[in-house]
This record gives C-alpha cells, structure tokens and sequence, in this order.
C-alpha cells in the first residue's frame, strides 16, 4: 500500500511518537509511507522526521494559523496528491477536515483513515459524528474510546479498530540510573510521582492535595513532579498552600535517558489525565520501567492498569481515595515492586510497537476491501 500520513502539528510530541512509531513499522513490512506535517509553524518534526528516514512532503501546509484560507488549500492540494495513495491518514482535526473535503469517495480512490488521539475529539460539537461517519476508518487508542465512536456517532463497527499504546521495553527498563542522588531523595525513601506537562488539566492540583494526606500519614514521603508548563507557578503556589515544600520535589523537563531515569526514581507512578496522547504513554513508560501505576479509573490507563495486580485504580476525582492509594503502595514497598513486575510483563505481552503496526496493518487491508463510508 502507498500511504499518506497527515499531523497539523510541527512538534515533536503528542501523537508525533505514535505516527512515527506506526508509519516506521508499516515501512519494515514493505509499503510506501509518506509525511506530511506542519510546514508554516517553527519546529522540529520535520527534521526529525527526516532523520528517521521518512520522505516528508513540502506541498502541504497542514497548519492551523490563519483558519480557514489554509484549510481549504490543503484541501485543494490533496484532492490532485491524494490520488496517489491507497490510504489518507490523518490525526488531527485540521488533516481529517482538509482530507474529507479534498477527496473524492470512489471505490477505487484512497481510504480516508483519522486517528483519534483523545478524547477531545469524542465530544459532542458540530458536525463531529458527520465527519466521523464519513470517514472510511477510525483508530481509537483504546477500547472505552471506541466504544464511543460506535455507540455515540453511529460509526459502523467494522469501521472502527481499538489498539493500544506502544511502548519500546528494551529502552525502558527497570535496570539503570535514577535521579535520587540528584534530588536529594534517599535510597528506600518512599517516592510517587508524576511525569506530564503541567498544565491545569492534567490535574496536578488534585494530587498535590492528595498528597497533604500522605505526608500526614507518612511524614518522609516524597512526590517527584517531572515536566514544564504554563501551570508550573501555580501548582508550586499550591504546594506551598498545602504546606508541602519539603515533601514536594520539582525535578524539571527529562527526556531520552533521563527520562527513564526518572521512572526509576519512583515507587509509584501517577497519571490522572490524558494529553495530546490518549495511549497516557508517561504511565506505559513507567510501567516498563518496572513500575506500578496509580490512575483515575478511564480510558487508557484503566485498560493498561489491571487493579490490584500491575497497580491501582480510583474513582475520577476521588481525591481522598487517591491518597489512599499511595500510601498503600508506599507503606509496602515489597508489594510496590511485586506489582512494579508485573506492569513490565504487561507490558511486554500487549504493548508492544509490532503489535499496534500489525492491528493497524489488518485494519487497512480491511478498509480496502470495504466501499467508501457514506452517510
């Protein structure tokens, strides 16, 4: 197959990963697969992308900036470049909008296929079931996301497939370096943290209060907040509200190794929100790394985390129920690692990069086989 990937977006982040991850491996199995991303907004996708060998496309502006006049012109470009491919992919909004307008529906013209990323784009708006509905093929990134699809927008099920995230084993790894010299942390100090943006709606505000509890009960705790953001000033407001200064550790932005080192310096791995990236890959990571997840019972995590056996699951929202949760696991660190083990075998089994490429592979071959999505 010759396929066309499409992400508005000029960053690497995100559904960045998971694109790459996916178009690479659909590469290694012998189709075609070509980029197209962000072309006016500064970045560092293409290179990126460039430097993992991918030919990424300049005749597509695929950017937001200006809404609608570059809309309508990705529209026009891909209703002559789109004829080329036997699939259209895209994964935002902007890529879906453009590739529905611009591309006829014959039977022998390319599939148009979207990625839902979040949980974002399953919410009720205008013309969000007509487009999904219109669309050839829609890949959740879990099973609660595809349900959706089916039972809200009345997408016909053979239409839509649920995988799972992906994450690299052999790059994430319970053996290693961590950041607890660093940090001032002690050997065997009980530690839970979080590695995400900080922004409001990732809800670092919910765990900062949780953990007042925690460090009540147990008073040498420590919560590692890993990431930036525009939310950074004022969750170290809240921290200082909440009287928490010595038990809270800011340890800033890691990535590439340090980024699993941080994993390692955790008993406990938080995720409360999704992002960009509805697979919640900070919580698969982490788990690889060996390490049991603590989540708000939706999507993603609560299909990743099996309650009571790789980690703990809670109520959304239930704060009270959350400090519960990780002082369970802090006060047992025996328990924590045996739990830790199990996360990384769970993840070794089903979140592996060729298993996702192989479902989204049968998927494709499927929707080929299938006439163009009509209302």
């Amino acid at each position: 197959m010759r396929i066309l990937e499409l992400l508005s977006s000029p960053v690497w982040t995100g559904p960045a990963e998971p694109m790459a991850s996916v178009a690479a491996g659909l590469r290694r199995r012998g189709h075609e697969v070509e980029l197209a991303v962000d072309a006016r907004r500064p970045g560092d996708l293409r290179e990126r992308l460039r430097a993992l060998g991918f030919t990424v496309r300049d005749d597509l502006a695929l950017s937001t900036r200006g809404f609608p006049p570059p809309l309508l012109a990705d529209a026009l470009r891909l209703s002559r470049v789109g004829r080329g491919f036997d699939v259209v992919h895209a994964h935002f909004s902007h890529d879906h909008a453009a590739a529905l307008l611009g591309l006829r529906r014959r039977p022998d013209g390319p599939r148009v296929v979207r990625t839902v990323h979040s949980a974002r784009s399953l919410r009720e708006r205008p013309l969000q079931g007509l487009a999904h509905r219109r669309t050839d093929g829609l890949v959740a990134v879990c099973e609660a996301h595809a349900r959706r699809l089916v039972e809200r927008f009345r997408v016909d099920p053979r239409r839509v497939l649920a995988t799972r995230g992906a994450v690299d084993a052999a790059r994430f790894t319970p053996e290693g370096p961590d950041l607890r010299a660093e940090l001032g942390l002690a050997p065997g100090q009980p530690v839970a943290g979080i590695v995400s943006r900080v922004k409001p709606d990732r809800r670092h505000a919910e765990l900062v209060d949780a953990f007042r509890e925690v460090a009540d009960r147990l008073p040498e705790a420590r919560l590692v907040v890993v990431g930036r953001g525009e939310g950074l000033e004022e969750l170290r407001v809240r921290v200082a509200h909440r009287g928490l200064e010595r038990a809270v550790v800011f340890a800033g932005y890691r990535t590439g190794p340090e980024l699993a080192a941080a994993y390692r310096t955790l008993d406990a791995k938080v995720l409360l929100a999704e992002g960009n990236d509805g697979t919640c890959r900070a919580l698969l990571e982490a788990m690889a790394c060996g390490r049991p997840g603590v989540a708000y019972r939706f999507g993603a995590p609560a299909e990743a985390i099996v309650d009571g056996a790789t980690g703990l699951l809670v109520e959304d929202g239930d704060v009270a129920a959350l400090a519960s949760a990780l002082v369970e696991l802090l006060q047992a660190p025996a328990r924590a690692r045996s739990l830790g083990r199990a996360a990384r075998q769970r993840i070794q089994e089903l979140f592996t990069e060729e298993a996702r490429t192989g479902a989204v592979e049968r998927f494709l071959v499927e929707l080929r086989q299938l006439p163009p999505a009509v209302l």
